[in-house]
């Protein structure tokens, strides 16, 4: 009787089992089907909208995003927010054009520069959440404003021109026939999958998200992870900025503002959840891809850019809206 009541056991086990991969393996495959549902939609409402030169736009357009998004996306899986990425972009942007326009510095230096704007944004971000047990979301709120005040301040609030002109390859050449930011944008990622999955800051993320107190209890230094794992936030805004900086062949102060959206939205609905815990590399740039879609569709249907902004908020609300259903009652707030 008891070895039946066991075989019965691990027969409903493995039911159970097989179900729940199956049901991961569409969720992960969900957000292709909503990728390509957009992208026939558009194709119904204006004719002509899949080709390869669109195509290649969107996927031009979304490398900047992807790379916000990735970083964004360690954040809120040790549990956070990081709602500052889109103005320190901006301000590591200018950074760069102050150093190689105006000091004359190489652009591979300028390139240094701007890596190491966004790291320093994104570690004090990390210090007063870590040390200073601030909220995450006041911190970055207050850090999007102090970041596009110092771009505005340092830039004279005008646009800075004259990079060299070897830097628009970086956000307009292409290698082997791939576009230059989109092969970045694979490179970076394969990087970033390995600091997810290989290193103690990835791997410490998932358990903070999923339980910090248990985290901090297993004697583990949550508060100079959090702070890693903000900087490395910062460092992604950083090499975003360059990207974005070459396809403008510009430093703009204020091009970032509204990026941290598309990037949270990516994030949430390329499977990663607000409450912690979960998400993946692949996953925000699909969602990156995503929101690419939508806005570049909405040019292309001659939508005006206040009414993109509302359809960005919508799509943002809606996201938010399905993860809380994805993750349950028991995790909503």
């Amino acid at each position: 009787m008891t070895q039946k009541m066991e075989n019965i056991t691990t027969i409903g086990t493995g039911d159970m089992s097989n179900t729940a991969m199956i049901r991961k393996f569409i969720d992960k495959l969900s957000t292709v089907f909503v990728f390509l549902a957009i992208m026939i939609l558009m194709e119904f409402l204006h004719s002509g909208f899949i080709t390869a030169n669109n195509i290649s736009l969107i996927a031009l357009q979304s490398a900047t995003r992807a790379v916000l998004a990735i970083g964004v996306m360690l954040v809120i899986i040790s549990g956070a927010i990081d709602i500052s990425v889109g103005t320190v972009m901006s301000l590591a942007m200018v950074v760069m054009g102050i150093a190689v326009i105006d000091a004359g510095l190489p652009l591979w230096l300028g390139f240094v520069v701007a890596l190491a704007a966004g790291t320093l944004m994104g570690g004090i971000n990390g210090f007063l959440v870590a040390y200073a047990n601030l909220p995450s979301f006041i911190v970055t709120l207050g850090m999007l404003g102090i970041a596009q005040g110092l771009a505005l301040f340092m830039s004279n609030g005008r646009s800075l021109y004259g990079f060299p002109e070897s830097f628009e390859v970086v956000g307009g050449g292409t290698l082997i026939g791939i576009p230059v930011p989109v092969l970045i944008l694979l490179v970076f990622a394969v990087i970033m999958l390995f600091v997810f999955y290989q290193t103690k800051v990835g791997r410490y993320a998932f358990t903070m998200g999923g339980s910090e107190e248990g985290t901090r209890r297993a004697g583990i230094n949550v508060r100079r992870y959090r702070m890693g794992i903000f900087a490395i936030s910062g460092a992604t805004a950083g090499l975003a900025s360059i990207i974005l900086a070459s396809r403008i062949n510009s430093a703009h102060p204020g091009i970032g503002f509204g990026y941290e959206l598309d990037a949270i939205a990516a994030v949430v609905i390329g499977g990663g959840s607000l409450m912690g815990g979960r998400g993946t590399v692949w996953g925000a740039i699909i969602g990156a891809l995503i929101m690419s879609e939508i806005r570049f569709g909405l040019n292309i249907l001659g939508m005006s850019p206040f009414i993109q902004q509302i359809v960005v908020g919508v799509v943002l609300i809606a996201a938010v809206y399905i993860d809380t259903l994805r993750s349950g009652p028991a995790r909503s707030r």
